[in-house]
């Protein structure tokens, strides 16, 4: 009985100590099966379809690694097409629910010339993954290729709200597919303020800038305002454009300026220049000749005037260093006047207020020279005719001030001027 009660605890022990043999086989073989599925199906590792075909034949039943050889012999620039559907959809059977896996079979069908099979695997992965920007660029795409435009817009649009980087691309892509249809591009661009300034930013590059400006119009203020670098560019395109007038008309609600009576914007100074919208106010620059600058202690109505102290360097010239762009209508006849304050003043000739073709740059008309001396607030006047439009569009004209020299070489001017009160009107 003893001898029997030792065998029969020998064999249990066996049979335990055979059993934890072949489980922690069973887990080796799991531990490196899965080390080797998981690197070879490692999309940052780079493999062949060489490389690949050893595993699948041990490894059928994986998924990744089908998916993988299939994607593998699409990139090979002499691919088997069958033998990559093939594995392609034989992950798809293994593992339905990956919507992955549907995307590298549509891949593998467009290339073969089945863009109705590519389109319903496309809408099966779009089922499993509603949320993925990737599975909605695609599907759109092939459909623009099916040439169904229409029929992608939704998916496009969903695309672009979640990854914005792509709406540049996507935009030419509708605009040719569509024959230039702004409704389109709209439709595909959305509703965020962020996209609809890449859309009119786009309209302006395919020359529709009366598009463009109605877009950007429509964007809340307070967003254009936030996306000042991108709106200050958008507004100089306009400008280079010719659309003076639809860039004049969103510059004053940007900037919070109402001039319509006097046509000039801040004309007194009142007001400070916004840093990135400047486009339609006063521009300095810097000059060796003049120091200019916003003097609030002197001003003939309001707080403010522009007050500019000559350096007295000989030869003294001003030239666009103090400008204003403005619109005006062709053909029309105009009056400018603002008022002037000197204070010691000497020079050959003084300083005038001159208005300038700002397609040319040649002068259309100048005030008076600047009395020398020193004086109150005196008037200064010019009038003028804009410049002929062949297609009537506005134009623009430089306000600015101006000091040329007779000579090569005059006196140096000196002492203080203050300008203030600027204004103009249609006659």
């Amino acid at each position: 009985m003893t001898l029997d009660l030792k065998l029969t605890k020998l064999s249990a022990r066996f049979a335990v100590a055979l059993a934890v043999l072949v489980c922690c086989s069973f887990l080796v073989i799991v531990i490196v099966s899965r080390f080797v599925i998981g690197t070879l199906a490692d999309e940052r590792l780079l493999v062949t379809r060489d490389t690949l075909r050893v595993p699948v034949e041990y490894f059928p039943g994986s998924a990744r690694l089908n998916a993988r050889l299939a994607a593998a012999e699409l990139a090979e620039s002499d691919r088997d097409l069958a033998s990559a559907e093939f594995y392609a959809g034989r992950a798809v059977s293994l593992s339905p629910n990956d919507y992955r896996f549907r995307l590298t079979l549509a891949s593998i069908q467009e290339a073969n010339g089945d863009r109705a099979a590519a389109e319903q695997s496309l809408r099966a992965a779009r089922t499993l993954a509603p949320h993925y920007w990737d599975v909605h660029y695609r599907l759109g795409n092939l459909l623009v290729r099916q040439g169904k435009p229409n029929e992608s817009l939704d998916e496009l649009r969903m695309a672009v709200a979640a990854n914005t980087e792509l709406l540049p691309g996507t935009l030419d892509l509708i605009w040719r597919a569509s024959s230039g249809d702004v409704s389109a591009v709209r439709a595909v661009s959305g509703s965020a303020a962020s996209t609809r300034l890449t859309l009119a930013q786009f309209l302006l590059k395919v020359s529709r800038p009366m598009e463009a400006a109605g877009v950007f119009g429509s964007i809340d203020r307070s967003d254009r305002l936030a996306s000042s670098k991108e709106s200050s560019a958008f507004l100089n395109s306009l400008i280079a454009a010719g659309k003076l007038e639809a860039a004049r008309n969103l510059w004053s609600d940007l900037a919070g300026r109402d001039d319509q009576s006097t046509i000039i914007s801040n004309g007194s100074f009142e007001s400070d220049i916004l840093r990135d919208f400047s486009q339609f106010d006063w521009n300095f620059g810097r000059s060796e000749y003049a120091r200019l600058a916003i003097d609030t202690a002197t001003a003939r109505t309001g707080s403010r005037s522009l007050r500019i102290e000559f350096t007295g360097l000989d030869t003294t010239r001003l030239d666009d260093e103090i400008k204003q762009l403005m619109p005006v209508r062709p053909g029309a006849r105009y009056i400018l006047e603002c008022y002037v304050k000197a204070s010691g003043l000497e020079s050959p000739e003084g300083p005038r207020v001159v208005v300038t073709d700002s397609a040319s740059s040649n002068w259309l008309a100048a005030s008076e020279p600047v009395a020398q001396g020193s004086h109150d607030w005196l008037r200064l006047t010019v009038d003028f005719v804009a410049p002929q439009s062949v297609n009537k569009q506005a134009l623009g004209v430089f306000i600015s001030i101006k000091r040329k020299p007779r000579f090569s070489y005059d006196e140096p001017t000196r002492g203080t001027v203050w300008f203030d009160d600027f204004s103009m009107k249609e006659q």
